[in-house]
């Protein structure tokens, strides 16, 4: 199945093959790109980026990689100067835009809005962060830096540190991880871990149970966290006693990349809570000497102050090569989603997504931030999650919450209408 007039909302809506065919084309188009070459390839396509939220490189690396594939771009960089300001809807703004464009990018601040937007739009859509949600583009950005300075993904050890809970690029980004077999650790200040969904998601789906710390400078005690860390391949287990002791720091050699984000002041419902969390982690010039000499540190930016300046200079420092890479990236998605490019023969989608279920119509999202809950035009609509008959899933922001009581599991309800 080819990749054209797809929408790309969530990082599971690609299968491994199609990630790959990704890459590849982006690295195809990395000479064009040096020559200025590729501008002959959607020469007649035009990209609508819609950014209801403020943005640098995502929408300016979108408007790059079309401009330089050689076609045009409309924006709305502003939402406050758009009919958005008026009191129009999502689904409204979407139905009106796919007449002028090609494809649609969208960045919103509700969880769950890219997914309403490909549910009304007839173009292909892409999610360029909605919320605390998601944020594929930026996961094929991440793991396209991994492979291309590593060489590879699988077995990788990758500590994904700082704002877990809204940091919505590292949710994309451990999915991926998971699924190219690379060994993941959690470090977040206490308050912004992982969230629930995507944790037992990574253990249900991918059997990942990462190891989690709540600061850069804690002493790590637990047997299995170091089992983890220091003994990926099973081996020399004997070797380690419940009562060792490894600082942090020491630890940093044992990760292949070191992967930071931002504690996002607009995520927070307070300045007291945001104060709370912020600079309780940083990476210093000083704990790069604990790094492996070939290590990544990597950052989706902006930062604020929990990257030392002084890091810039060192070759592991990779975030703005990082950020680089969204170009070749954003031209190869682009090219693919629009049909410019053709989908490589033989590369399979990933499975579809499950039809909703018939829950209670006047069940709601427990997400505050779900955009069924702000967008009173959208009914909640809610799928299964996995094997499980206990539990359901919001269909547009995956927020989890128990199966509601007399509410059949799918299965269970076919068996009772056959029986």
């Amino acid at each position: 199945m080819s990749l054209a007039k797809r929408d790309l909302i969530s990082i599971n809506d690609l299968s491994d093959g199609e990630i790959e065919a990704i890459f590849d084309v982006a690295d195809s188009l990395e000479e064009p790109l040096r020559r200025r070459q590729a501008r002959d390839i959607c020469p007649d396509r035009i990209m609508a980026t819609l950014f209801f939220e403020p943005s640098t490189r995502t929408r300016l690396s979108f408007e790059s990689a079309m401009h330089r594939l050689g076609g045009s771009v409309i924006s709305m960089a502003d939402a406050n100067s758009s009919s958005v300001a008026k009191g129009e809807t999502i689904a409204d703004t979407v139905r009106v835009v796919q007449h002028y464009a090609d494809i649609i990018v969208i960045r919103n601040p509700l969880d769950g809005s890219a997914r309403l937007a490909g549910a009304f739009a007839e173009v292909p859509v892409i999610n360029a962060g909605d919320g605390a949600h998601e944020h594929p583009t930026q996961t094929l950005c991440d793991l396209y830096t991994i492979r291309k300075e590593l060489g590879s993904i699988a077995g990788k050890s990758v500590a994904l540190c700082g704002d877990l809970r809204y940091g919505r690029t590292v949710h994309s980004l451990a999915f991926a991880l998971a699924r190219f077999g690379a060994r993941i650790t959690c470090v977040a200040p206490p308050g912004l871990e992982m969230p629930d969904h995507v944790r037992h998601r990574l253990i249900r789906h991918y059997d990942c149970r990462p190891a989690e710390f709540t600061s850069l400078d804690q002493v790590v005690t637990d047997r299995e966290v170091i089992y983890h860390l220091q003994v990926p391949n099973h081996q020399a287990a004997e070797m380690l006693t419940g009562d060792e002791l490894v600082p942090v720091w020491d630890l940093m050699s044992l990760f292949d990349v070191i992967y930071l984000t931002r504690v996002q002041k607009e995520r927070f419902r307070s300045h007291a809570e945001y104060e709370a969390a912020a600079g309780s982690y940083q990476i210093k010039r000083a704990m790069l000497d604990k790094a492996k000499k070939d290590a990544l540190i990597m950052h989706p930016l902006p930062r604020v102050d929990e990257l030392d300046y002084r890091i810039d200079r060192d070759r592991r420092a990779a975030y703005f090569r990082q950020a680089g890479n969204g170009v070749p990236i954003r031209m190869a998605l682009t090219a693919l989603l629009t049909g410019a490019v053709r989908t490589p023969a033989g590369v399979a989608p990933p499975p579809p997504r499950p039809a909703p279920e018939r829950l209670p119509p006047d069940l709601v999202c427990v997400n505050e931030r779900c955009v069924t809950r702000n967008q009173p035009y959208v009914a909640p609509r809610f799928l299964s999650v996995g094997g499980e008959a206990t539990r359901v899933q919001c269909a547009y922001c995956d927020a989890e919450l128990p199966r509601p009581e007399g509410a059949l599991h799918p299965l269970e309800a076919e068996l009772t209408e056959k029986g």
